[in-house]
């Protein structure tokens, strides 16, 4: 090797550029570590772990970069993600809905493209889903239909953009609990959450939602337990159960 193409291969490993010069077309494995070692540089946390002979990984990436989200499709089964402090663009949802053996998803604190969350119907291994202090669409969950394991989701301190509208899709194979914590959901969106045929578990923490919102509720076939914390009266309560005591109202 020439003094000059050993100084071109030396200032291309310092750049950052190795891989790329030395290696056009990187093996599945080659890209599988890169990915392993960006993640641990960039003092992300990441957990790998042996699940039937398969080596898997859970992680929780703290303001990613481009490169960093676009790395994740290389890393090892990632069965459990949290993103936290980002704005996801277009491009970023596509490298993240390649992840479909995720069982748990956590998102905090990040702006989605168009505010939609369609892009997490191709999880289709996801079975919890978490959202916390984030701004979307809440109509665009209504596109989660086909996520046959997905049994719970958690709203937290969310921001729906369509004036408190919360979709569920009319039909789900699992999704049992949902709980819906310091997020406004408008009154044709309780009504409809109520009724669901799925649901067995309902809980709410938002002022909002008062007495009334109970007037002309039918409850869903399923649904076994309500909690609507400290915004709902007593005497409402006393009164829904009358009128359905095969559910448990708690506020």
């Amino acid at each position: 090797m020439s003094l000059f193409v050993a100084r071109i291969v030396c200032l291309a490993g310092l750049l950052g550029w190795g891989s790329e010069l030395l290696a056009a077309d990187p093996s599945p494995l080659e890209k599988q570590q890169e990915a392993i070692s960006l993640m641990r540089v960039k003092g992300q946390q990441l957990y790998l772990s042996e699940v039937d002979g398969e080596t898997c990984c859970s992680l929780c990436l703290k303001q990613p970069s481009d490169r960093e989200i676009n790395a994740l499709p290389y890393l090892p089964a990632v069965t459990q993600l949290e993103i936290q402090g980002c704005k996801l663009s277009p491009e970023n949802v596509q490298q993240i809905a390649q992840l479909n053996r995720i069982e748990k998803l956590i998102v905090e604190r990040c702006e989605f493209p168009r505010e939609s969350l369609a892009f997490l119907k191709h999880l289709t291994s996801l079975e919890k889903l978490y959202l916390r202090h984030c701004k979307f669409d809440g109509a665009s969950l209504s596109e989660l239909g086909s996520l046959d394991a997905l049994y719970y989701v958690r709203l937290e301190d969310c921001d729906l953009e369509d004036t408190g509208y919360l979709v569920l899709p009319t039909e789900m194979e699992h999704l049992q609990r949902v709980f819906v914590y310091d997020t406004f959901v408008n009154r044709w969106s309780f009504r409809r959450l109520l009724a669901s045929s799925y649901l067995t578990s309902l809980r709410f923490r938002d002022p909002k939602i008062t007495d009334d919102f109970l007037d002309d509720v039918t409850p869903g076939e399923n649904l076994r337990y309500i909690r609507i914390a400290d915004s709902i009266s007593e005497k409402a309560v006393r009164k829904f159960r009358r009128r359905f005591p095969k559910v448990n109202l708690f506020h």
